[in-house]
């Protein structure tokens, strides 16, 4: 019915997963040298989405589970030192096509 989860396992998986994100898309602060190639940006953030989306679906979290992730995933990332539009660009995108409508593809 409802994935019940505790705050604690959430904020393990989800900081495994923004880990996996920061070791191939390091924040900008922590860049140095040259940029990442677009291309590589863009399959480690299609990557976070069918994560965050497989881990939604597996724990079959009702709303409030859902709302709990999208703002788990914020805490992370800019505990990662993300700047606060890509946190906000990501966690929009997140929110919007992987967690409304789990399972939906």
């Amino acid at each position: 019915m409802f994935g019940i989860l505790s705050n604690r396992l959430l904020r393990k998986e989800v900081g495994e997963l923004v880990e996996a994100f920061a070791r191939a898309c390091p924040p900008p602060a922590k860049v140095r040298g040259k940029p990442i190639n677009e291309r590589e940006v863009g399959n480690s953030l299609e990557q976070l989405f069918r994560h965050v989306a497989d881990f939604a679906r597996n724990r079959r979290l009702g709303i409030l589970g859902r709302a709990r992730l999208a703002k788990a995933l914020q805490d992370e990332m800019r505990r990662h030192e993300y700047p606060d539009e890509l946190v906000s660009r990501v966690v929009n995108a997140v929110t919007v096509n992987v967690l409304v409508a789990p399972g939906r593809d």
